[in-house]
C-alpha cells in the first residue's frame, strides 16, 4: 500500500534525559529500505540489483513491518515487486543504500523516537554528479512517519557505525575522521557528537580501509554485535591487501575493550573462495563478498549468499551459532555486492518503544 502524505513539526526537541541508539535486536516496529530510481544505474544492472532487493523485502516482511521509500517514476514497478504488506512512501530518490541516506533512529529517555540525520554528502563526494535526492531522504522519511528529526554536527553514514545498547560504539577512522567527510574533526569532537545523540560512553577506533574506495572501510563490513562483548568479524586468511588491513581491523579489535571494561568475544565468519565464483563476479573491483553485513529483523536473520557452497554453508552455520534463537534466510547475493554493499547496507531499522 502506499502511505498517505503527511507533515512534521522541524522543531528540534530537547531530550527527556539522554538520546540513545537501540541495539540491532532491539525490538522493530518497522524495517525502511529503498527501492531505486535509474538516475545512479540503469539496464541489467539494475533489473539484477532490483530482483534482489525485492527478495530481500519479502524475506523482511516475513517478520516485521516493512517501509519502502520509492521513486514516484517507479512506483508500478515497486508494487510488483515487493510484499503486499509493504507501505510504500513516494518521494525523490537515487539509490538503494537506505542504511546511508537514510535517518538513524533514537529515543529519549521517555521513548519518545526521534530521527538523526548525518549529512550524506555521497560518501565524501564521490559521485559525480552527486544526486539531488539521496541528501534530503532522511528528512523526507522522518517526515513521512511524523518524527523530528536533527541534523549531527558531522557527516556519517548508518552503515559507519555500530553499537551494543550497552555503551559501547565501534566506527573506523577511514571514514568518521577522513577529509572528504570532516576535514579537520578530531577523535574527541566526533566522540562528542556520537555521545550525545546515540547515548554511548565508550568509542572503538578501527583504522578502517584505505583499499575500499566507495565506503572509505564502514564498519559493517567489518564486525557487528551479536550482544554486549561478542562480535562477529570478516576473517582474514589471505596474503593480499585486502586482508592484511582486515587484520589490522581484527588486531584492533582484539586490543580493545568495550564500556564495560570487558575484551570482545569474536566469532570469525570466513570469505568466498573467488575460484567458486563467475569470474564477471569474482573479477569486479567493487565485489564486496561480506558476510557479516546482515540484517537482524525481529526473530530472524536475513544474511547473503555469494556462490561458493562451502563458504556460504559455514557462514550460516556461525551465524545461526550466534543467533539460535533466530530463524535464518540466506539470499543469493551478487548485484548488490557488485555494487559493493551488503543487505544491511540496503535496510535501517526503526526501533519500537518499550514499556
Amino acid at each position: 500500500m502506499t502511505a498517505p502524505q503527511r507533515n512534521s513539526d522541524p522543531t528540534h526537541p530537547h531530550a527527556i534525559g539522554r538520546w540513545r541508539m537501540p541495539p540491532e535486536w532491539h525490538p522493530h516496529a518497522a524495517c525502511w529500505m529503498a527501492w531505486p530510481s535509474d538516475t545512479v544505474m540503469a539496464g541489467a544492472r539494475r533489473h539484477e540489483v532490483i530482483q534482489e532487493l525485492g527478495a530481500i523485502a519479502h524475506a523482511i516482511a516475513r517478520f516485521e513491518p516493512l517501509h519502502v521509500v520509492v521513486d514516484p517514476l517507479h512506483l508500478d514497478e515497486a508494487l510488483r515487486r515487493l510484499p503486499v504488506s509493504a507501505t510504500l512512501h513516494p518521494m525523490p530518490v537515487d539509490d538503494h543504500w537506505l542504511r546511508d541516506t537514510g535517518p538513524t533512529f533514537v529515543f529519549d529517555d521517555a521513548q519518545t523516537l526521534h530521527a538523526v540525520r548525518w549529512n550524506f554528502n555521497g560518501w565524501g563526494q564521490k559521485m559525480r554528479p552527486m544526486p539531488d535526492a539521496d541528501p534530503h531522504v532522511a528528512q523526507r522519511v522522518a517526515q513521512a512517519i511524523d518524527v523530528r528529526t536533527s541534523a549531527a554536527s558531522l557527516v556519517a553514514e548508518g552503515g559507519s557505525l555500530h553499537v551494543d545498547g550497552a555503551g559501547t560504539l565501534i566506527v573506523t577512522e577511514t571514514s568518521i575522521l577522513n577529509p572528504n567527510r570532516n576535514p579537520g574533526l578530531t577523535r574527541r569532537e566526533a566522540e562528542d557528537v556520537f555521545r550525545h545523540w546515540l547515548g554511548v560512553t565508550h568509542i572503538v577506533w578501527l583504522p578502517g580501509s584505505s583499499l575500499d574506495t566507495i565506503t572509505d572501510g564502514h564498519v559493517d563490513g567489518t564486525a557487528c554485535f551479536v550482544r554486549p562483548g561478542v562480535l562477529l568479524a570478516t576473517g582474514a586468511d589471505g596474503n593480499d591487501e585486502w586482508s592484511r588491513e582486515a587484520r589490522e581491523n581484527l588486531r584492533a579489535l582484539r586490543l580493545a575493550r568495550d564500556a564495560g571494561g570487558r575484551s570482545f568475544d569474536i566469532g570469525l565468519l570466513p570469505s568466498p573462495d573467488f575460484a567458486a565464483l563467475p569470474a564477471n563476479v569474482a573479477e569486479d573491483p567493487d565485489f564486496a563478498p561480506v558476510y557479516v553485513n546482515f540484517y537482524l529483523p525481529n526473530g530472524g536473520v536475513v544474511m547473503a549468499s555469494f556462490g561458493d557452497p562451502a563458504a556460504d554453508a559455514r557462514a550460516h552455520d556461525i551465524v545461526q551459532r550466534a543467533f539460535p534463537d533466530r530463524h535464518i534466510v540466506q539470499l543469493p547475493l551478487r548485484g548488490i555486492a557488485r555494487r559493493g554493499g551488503g543487505i544491511h547496507c540496503c535496510t535501517q531499522q526503526q526501533p519500537a518503544a518499550l514499556p
